[in-house]
């Protein structure tokens, strides 16, 4: 009887999360199917997801006659220059809160966690100012230094790092190895899902920034993908086509990691929530 009864709601539920699930994904499907059409066919009525005429044009047209493909290697440099310096800074101060012993420990850990609470959009200006004093603005640097120290990245480290037993740590510290061994040789390797969730988040942080991009970046050689897509976008002026074939492309690199990393990511939850 139970069964009976709760199979109507499984099926109800099923359907809704099925509709939800379409409703989000549609605009993506617009924006692809729109980014193989001609710009005739664009604003077509009734919607045709399976273009009538294919345009593989647009793709060539974005990265031949733009600066699109100087935005895209500043976001490739950028994204990847900051995931690799937040990893080596935030895992080494992780494994520093959660394997040391040293005076002030928590303390100076709540501290830290404190600045959580500082909206980022209020320090925008004094990292203005004090990047223009060394010089560094209008430079990547103004975007990549910032990103090495992550409230978040210590955080979600320092939880991985706890979850692995005490033991072994001072096993391998009995048998000789120094801490920066036992980090990067017993550690770290423990940890591989939530060093993967830790890439996967610092690079769609740093792939889709805008804020930081529009106010430390002024050349036009310098211009991130997120910035340089709304200026594409407005050259481009009511061409949506192209401006579509824009933005699929600028999504490569999201899927791509995501894709990469997915099964790792679900496995950090997953291990999260039986540790819960």
């Amino acid at each position: 009887m139970k069964q009976s009864k709760s199979l109507p709601l499984r099926i109800g539920a099923t359907v809704i999360v099925a509709v939800f699930a379409v409703s989000c994904i549609f605009p993506f499907i617009w924006m692809l199917s729109t980014s193989f059409k001609y710009e005739i066919d664009v604003m077509e009525f009734p919607i045709r997801l399976i273009p009538k005429n294919w345009n593989f044009n647009n793709y060539a047209e974005v990265m031949r006659n733009s600066n699109f493909p100087t935005y895209y290697w500043n976001s490739i440099k950028v994204a990847v220059i900051s995931v690799a310096g937040q990893l080596l800074v935030t895992t080494m101060a992780a494994y520093a809160f959660a394997r040391l012993r040293f005076r002030g420990k928590e303390a100076l850990y709540a501290l830290y966690l404190a600045t959580m609470m500082v909206p980022a959009q209020v320090i925008i200006l004094p990292k203005y100012l004090y990047f223009s004093q060394l010089g560094l603005a209008n430079t990547h640097w103004a975007l990549i230094l910032p990103s090495f120290f992550s409230v978040f990245g210590v955080l979600l480290m320092r939880g991985a790092f706890q979850s692995i037993p005490f033991e072994l740590t001072e096993a391998a510290y009995i048998d000789g190895a120094s801490h920066p061994l036992i980090y990067w040789k017993l550690i770290l390797p423990l940890a591989k899902p939530a060093l993967m969730t830790l890439v996967l988040i610092a690079f769609t942080w740093s792939w889709n920034d805008y804020i930081n991009p529009l106010i430390f970046l002024s050349k036009d050689a310098m211009l991130t993908l997120t910035v340089g897509l709304q200026k594409f976008a407005d050259e481009a002026s009511n061409n949506y086509a192209l401006i579509m074939a824009g933005a699929s492309l600028s999504l490569i690199p999201i899927i791509a990691i995501f894709m990469t990393a997915q099964k790792y990511f679900i496995e950090s939850f997953a291990s999260a929530g039986i540790k819960g």
